[in-house]
This record gives C-alpha cells, sequence and structure tokens, in this order.
C-alpha cells in the first residue's frame, strides 16, 4: 500500500465518522450530508434504496434502536477490505449504547464510500445490527 493510498482510505473514513457522529445528536441533514445518493442498506432482509436526501429520515432507525434504549453508537474499529481511487470498501466494527453506559451489542457493517466530484461519501452500508 503507498502512503496516498493510506491517505486516501482516512480521507474516504470521513464521511463514516462524519455519519455516526451526525446520527448521535439526531442530525437528520448531517447524516444526509455524510451520504451520496442514492444511497442503499442492507439490513436484516432488506434493501433499502434512498434516490434522494429528501427520501431519508432517521425515523426508520429510530423505530429499530428506540426499544433497546438506544442513545449512541461508538466506532469500535475499522479496516479497509477493498480499494480503488475513488471507492473504499471498509469493515466497522461498532457498539450500541444505552444512558446507564451499557452495550446494546457490537456489530461489524461493511461501508462503501464513494469519490464523486471530489466529495467523499457513503454511498451503501451493509449491516447486520
Amino acid at each position: 500500500m503507498t502512503d496516498q493510498t493510506i491517505t486516501d482510505a482516512e480521507k474516504a473514513f470521513a464521511p463514516i465518522r462524519a455519519y455516526i457522529d451526525a446520527l448521535n445528536s439526531g442530525d437528520v441533514d448531517g447524516v444526509r450530508a455524510a451520504y451520496h445518493f442514492p444511497h442503499v442498506l442492507f439490513n436484516r432482509g432488506r434493501v433499502v434504496h434512498y434516490p434522494t436526501a429528501d427520501s431519508f429520515s432517521l425515523g426508520d432507525f429510530l423505530n429499530r434502536v428506540g426499544p433497546d434504549g438506544w442513545v449512541r453508537s461508538s466506532i469500535d474499529s475499522h479496516r479497509v477490505v477493498l480499494s480503488g481511487p475513488q471507492k473504499v470498501h471498509f469493515d466497522v466494527r461498532f457498539t450500541r449504547w444505552r444512558a446507564d453506559g451499557s452495550a446494546i451489542g457490537v456489530h461489524h457493517s461493511l461501508y462503501i464510500v464513494t469519490e464523486i466530484d471530489g466529495r467523499w461519501g457513503l454511498q451503501s452500508r451493509s449491516s447486520y445490527g
């Protein structure tokens, strides 16, 4: 791996951090800004397609995690699985947390980040969480 590839991977990871930060603060516009659209989610046997920023909301996520007492998520680790000049696949391990500090669960997700028009954004997610 060259230094340039490492730099690109770190730049490519920035939208994932921005996504988690926005998710934790309930900032739907921040989540939308971290994504590229169309955005695709593979989760729990479903494929969800968000063609535009306006088609995305936090409602589905909050309905899924609310009953567990979710208040935030943290990134535990990440690694590059595949990468090219304008696309990076990340294996991301994260934990979901309750307000009392107890962990709801630890999950792995595959996040695909793309560079479009000079901007890195989260294009697709495949998650078991």
